[in-house]
């Protein structure tokens, strides 16, 4: 079974993606059992092709000039050919056995279609992390035993995009999926803009055809987070974002989106519960009202 390797990066960070190659160099699956494609996602300038050699030896870049995750991971999965594919972050550093794992848990759960792992996170010099109440929205995951299933609502089995692995029957089902509702494109990070969905879009796309999403312990990763990430600010924006795209997600799965005016009995007691719970709580609460109500706003004037 090849393997395909998909970094997808925008104006990357040097420090952090040459220590995100240099785990991929790691790897204890020999090399010539994947391939790795950087997709240069409008870069400016653009990533140099010897930078994806440095964690493969015949790793080459691909340009994409449509901003946002999403238009990168599709360039990626055009460009690759393995049955199986890995989505790595230009700030996720996997450990060396990630890709043997993988491949491991594909050939031993034929009707594993979407999966991922552990995520721990590590903090750059001079970073100040922020409350674990909000480490969930630096994509922390502790999983404490795998889960398999093939429901969307059982949100302990839909893995998360660092480090998603899929199968390239899952993966061209998703590129046929978009391309008959491009408005999935909007469900995941564009430049500077944070919206979330993709990656569980990924995974529902996955139990549609059939197959199960998981998430196991032994596969891991850790997480680069720099100090601007760590900011009241940035969580902020972060929380507004994943807001945003629940509303997003849910009108284009199921036609819908949650009204965010709540009778006064319950906002009273969700704002009584996050006024005990400390400054983290309220943060999070505020900052995804504001999210689910922009998305009400401009969503519901969308032709």
């Amino acid at each position: 079974m090849l393997l395909s390797v998909i970094i997808p990066t925008h104006h990357p960070r040097p420090g952090p993606l040459g220590r995100v190659l240099d785990a991929l160099a790691a790897q204890t699956l020999p090399a010539d059992q994947w391939e790795l494609v950087l997709v240069d996602n409008a870069s400016s300038p653009p990533v140099p092709e010897a930078t994806a050699r440095r964690g493969h030896a015949a790793g080459r870049v691909v340009r994409e000039e449509r901003t946002g995750l999403t238009a990168a991971r599709l360039a990626g999965f055009a460009a690759t050919t393995g049955d199986l594919i890995v989505l790595v972050d230009d700030d996720n550093v996997l450990f060396p056995d990630y890709l043997a794992t993988a491949r491991r848990l594909a050939e031993a759960q034929p009707r594993l279609g979407a999966w991922s792992g552990r995520i721990d996170l590590e903090f750059a010099v001079g970073a100040t992390p922020p409350p674990a109440r909000l480490w969930g929205y630096l994509a922390h995951r502790q999983p404490p035993a795998a889960a398999c299933s093939d429901h969307v609502d059982d949100h302990g089995s839909t893995p998360w995009g660092a480090g998603l692995c899929l199968r390239r029957a899952v993966a061209e089902a998703y590129r046929e999926v978009v391309r008959a509702d491009t408005s999935r494109i909007a469900l995941d990070l564009q430049g500077t803009r944070l919206i979330y969905g993709g990656d569980t879009d990924l995974a529902y796309t996955a139990c549609d055809r059939g197959f199960l999403k998981g998430v196991f312990p032994e596969l891991r990763l850790r997480h680069l987070i720099p100090a601007e990430r760590c900011t009241p600010d940035y969580f902020r924006r972060a929380i507004e974002g994943h807001g945003y795209s629940e509303q997003l997600h849910r009108l284009i799965r199921h036609g819908h989106m949650e009204n965010p005016r709540r009778p006064l009995r319950r906002w009273l007691g969700d704002w009584w519960q996050a006024w005990r719970a400390g400054p983290a709580a309220r943060l999070e609460l505020r900052a995804r009202h504001r999210g689910l109500a922009r998305a009400w706003r401009e969503l519901s004037r969308a032709p």
